[in-house]
């Protein structure tokens, strides 16, 4: 790579930049000048971070301290803002029209936000590329309502794991996550008292179920049912419950 690369200089130029971000022409008849040749291997790490940022990372973790913070600076200051921008653009391209899934792109905080929407409820997860991508940690977080309605301490870790260790993009880990979401409240009965998958105010499923006639109900809707009625019996098929 370029000396001005590798010192640390955090004064990116435009030339300096278009190493890393531009394609080299190759043409094999003309003898190769070392300025090719840094264009190249520039270019080739880059597209290596891209298509191969696990294997990236494992090497990192094999290298000299030294060299791992060198490289990572080099990565922070040329190449992640890059390949944060076409990451996060791709994202809202590819997701922008899936059903019941509305995505935001926060490019300045490298922030991509995803809402599932079933019914009237939505739950929310976030995506946040660090400033070093894809050499640092990408951090998942769920929002309040779906840590209530399906466990996400489950989801994040998966997405996490597959953004991590599988060379996974965001796009295809957020469509991942509403497959799952989609599979998960296919197979959800409605509660039988107020019509609904999600309790208005909890956003509970409905979870007790009746002995007699295995009709569910969210807790908080039977319980109301049982102080109104003043009976402790099912609404549905009037047994104890």
């Amino acid at each position: 790579m370029p000396v001005e690369v590798l010192q640390d200089n955090k004064n990116k130029t435009a030339k300096l930049l278009e190493l890393f971000t531009t394609v080299p022409v190759f043409r094999f008849k003309e003898s190769w000048t070392d300025t090719k040749l840094d264009h190249i291997i520039c270019w080739l790490y880059t597209n290596c971070l891209r298509r191969l940022p696990v294997l990236v990372r494992q090497w990192l973790s094999t290298v000299d301290s030294r060299v791992g913070a060198t490289v990572d600076k080099i990565t922070s200051h040329y190449v992640s803002p890059k390949l944060c921008e076409d990451e996060l653009l791709y994202s809202k391209l590819q997701l922008d029209n899936v059903e019941n899934l509305q995505v935001k792109v926060h490019s300045t905080a490298r922030k991509v936000i995803a809402m599932y929407q079933m019914e009237e409820t939505k739950l929310e997860i976030s995506i946040t590329l660090p400033p070093n991508y894809p050499l640092g940690r990408v951090k998942v977080e769920c929002g309040q309502q779906i840590e209530d309605a399906t466990k996400p301490k489950n989801d994040h870790m998966e997405l996490s794991k597959f953004l991590t260790h599988q060379n996974g993009s965001v796009w295809d880990s957020l469509l991942m996550w509403k497959r799952e979401l989609d599979k998960k409240f296919a197979a959800v009965e409605e509660c039988y008292i107020c019509f609904s998958i999600f309790h208005i105010s909890t956003y509970h499923l409905p979870t007790l179920s009746c002995h007699t006639c295995r009709k569910k109900f969210h807790t908080r809707c039977l319980y109301k049912w049982f102080n109104t009625s003043q009976k402790s019996t099912c609404p549905i098929c009037r047994n104890v419950f």
